[in-house]
């Protein structure tokens, strides 16, 4: 099994987004003027590891730029996920919402 202390996954990665989107919709409840949120686009750079301990066998790790361990067996890759915010009714999400997604 790896160190995995200090790396972050990339499910974990996408979860922290997700809040923090959450928490830009909350803050601007008392604005007037309202947006609605658009397709966010991330692009991450993630290690792809080949582990045992993992469903599948594969796990990914976000890095910084030219960031690796260095161990042969892993390999960097660009991804970019195009990501659309809904609501759980599937209407767009608007900035100042009171229906936050929880």
């Amino acid at each position: 099994m790896t160190d995995d202390v200090g790396r972050i996954g990339l499910e974990e990665t996408i979860a922290a987004l997700r809040r923090e989107i959450i928490a830009s919709i909350v803050a601007s409840q008392d604005e007037r003027l309202r947006f609605e949120v658009g397709e966010v686009t991330v692009e991450f750079h993630v290690e792809v590891e080949r582990s045992a301990d993992v469903k599948g066998g594969i796990k990914f790790w976000v890095v910084g730029l030219g960031g690796s361990s260095g161990t042969k067996d892993k390999s960097i890759h660009k991804v970019t996920i195009p990501l659309k915010p809904l609501r759980r009714d599937g209407k767009p999400v608007l900035t100042g919402s009171d229906e936050v997604p929880k």
